[in-house]
């Protein structure tokens, strides 16, 4: 079906997609409307995610990776949080996270559209969390909320819209109240680089590191605090017959050599190229997600869960891993020092190098601990990637979300930025942590989704 356009006069010529007000005029306002979440379309909450990411992607600058990484975490609990009283024998992640508060809760005497609340609480959310929105980006938010409150009107009484939006607002300051004291940090004020022959060094572009201090951000999960980050395979080493010696030459030897194939790869993952040709830290993820619910026709509260998982892997999965690569005792070196230092001076990287040490990875991070979660749901199911198909970049077909995953980690091999084994040891760590999110029950064994 066409939908049609509405041009928004943001700088880069963004357009967004508002739902078609049609689809639902043949509804009268007295017709029966499910007030359980698990009957109710996710449609909303999809498009709400579609949006955001088209916004985003044409944000400049664009946003900081690992605050909207966060940022996202908070908003996938609180979406999930503002459809969970219509999810039968759910309970509040308040129940399962650390250190949350009770959220609001609905009057259990009254009738709620959980899609509505849904509607209300994603764009109060993003505007309060997100930085660099536009009065034109908030503008379209605008619009996709009242688009999607003008077809519930269709066959839903006003009262409860407003009900159910009133909801979804409670529930989105309450998340944004606790985000507050999270205690996230980026900056290096009062680090102290350590030095030592395997010690990371800054690589230019970068002139400061980044999140030294994330370690000591509150994560999600309390498992988060105490996750175990294996020792390095092997001892570093510059002897030539060493281990490490040898992973960094294959480093060096794969980037020498890379094939037009595999140049497609780093800036797939790596999400390159800044705005208007690059997607935003998360929109890659959460567009794999939403693809798989779309795909298993998800109903609202199915995705809400879904969601809401995966964004605690956008959260505590940095946590884990900022925590090894400051560790003294794991403070890592990048590929490209190593080699420069003792095979190849003139040796340079396929992408830039980030402002942090090589061990553990943050980007196969999110991709191993958050589609583990799918993994968990629905199997280990063969993957269509349409993140870059907007700009005309076609596809990448996966026969498995462990196939996927595994590329993820490659790409930064072909990159040039880390060493396999610290691709192959991230996998499992973040796994593990996808593992003990796919654990958290939700939902009562006595009730389905």
């Amino acid at each position: 079906m066409q939908m049609p356009l509405l041009k928004n006069n943001h700088g880069s010529n963004l357009f967004i997609i508002i739902v078609l007000l049609s689809l639902l005029s043949g509804c009268k306002k007295n017709d029966p409307f499910p007030q359980i979440a698990g009957e109710e379309s996710a449609d909303v909450v999809y498009d709400w995610y579609k949006l955001i990411s088209r916004i985003q992607r044409n944000t400049a600058p664009p946003p900081v990776v690992l605050q909207n990484l966060r940022n996202f975490g908070f908003i996938g609990v609180g979406l999930y949080e503002s459809v969970q009283p219509g999810i039968r024998g759910a309970v509040s992640l308040s129940e399962k996270l650390y250190q949350m508060p009770g959220m609001p809760q609905p009057d259990r005497d009254k009738h709620y559209l959980w899609g509505a609340s849904a509607n209300a609480a994603l764009p109060s959310l993003m505007k309060q969390l997100l930085v660099g929105l536009t009065d034109a980006d908030k503008a379209s938010m605008d619009s996709l909320e009242n688009a999607y409150n003008e077809r519930f009107r269709k066959h839903v009484p006003d009262a409860v819209i407003k009900r159910s939006a009133e909801f979804g607002k409670v529930i989105a300051n309450a998340i944004y109240q606790w985000s507050t004291s999270d205690n996230f940090n980026l900056s290096s004020v009062g680090y102290i680089l350590p030095v030592c022959p395997s010690c990371w060094v800054l690589v230019p572009p970068a002139t400061a590191p980044v999140g030294p201090f994330l370690k000591d951000s509150r994560p999600f999960l309390e498992y988060s605090l105490t996750a175990t980050i294996p020792p390095l395979p092997f001892p570093y080493s510059e002897d030539k017959t060493s281990e490490f010696y040898k992973a960094a030459k294959e480093v060096y030897d794969i980037g020498k050599a890379l094939t037009p194939e595999q140049k497609l790869i780093p800036p797939w993952f790596a999400d390159a190229g800044g705005p208007g040709v690059g997607l935003a830290s998360a929109a890659h993820n959460l567009s794999i997600i939403t693809w798989v619910l779309e795909k298993k026709k998800a109903k609202l509260g199915q995705a809400a869960q879904i969601y809401a998982k995966t964004s605690i892997a956008f959260k505590d999965a940095p946590v884990i891993v900022w925590r090894s690569k400051f560790d003294p005792n794991l403070n890592l070196l990048r590929p490209v020092t190593y080699i420069n230092r003792l095979i190849d001076p003139t040796w340079t990287t396929f992408l830039p190098n980030p402002p942090y040490p090589d061990y553990l990875s943050g980007l196969v991070s999110l991709y191993s601990s958050s589609l583990q979660v799918l993994k968990r749901e629905y199997g280990d199911i063969p993957i269509t990637d349409v993140a870059y198909v907007w700009r005309g970049s076609g596809t990448r077909e996966y026969a498995s979300i462990t196939k996927l995953v595994e590329e993820a980690g490659f790409s930064r091999v072909l990159a040039g930025i880390h060493y396999q084994f610290t691709q192959d040891i991230t996998i499992k760590v973040a796994k593990d942590l996808g593992n003990q999110i796919a654990n958290i029950n939700l939902v009562r064994s006595s009730w389905d989704h």
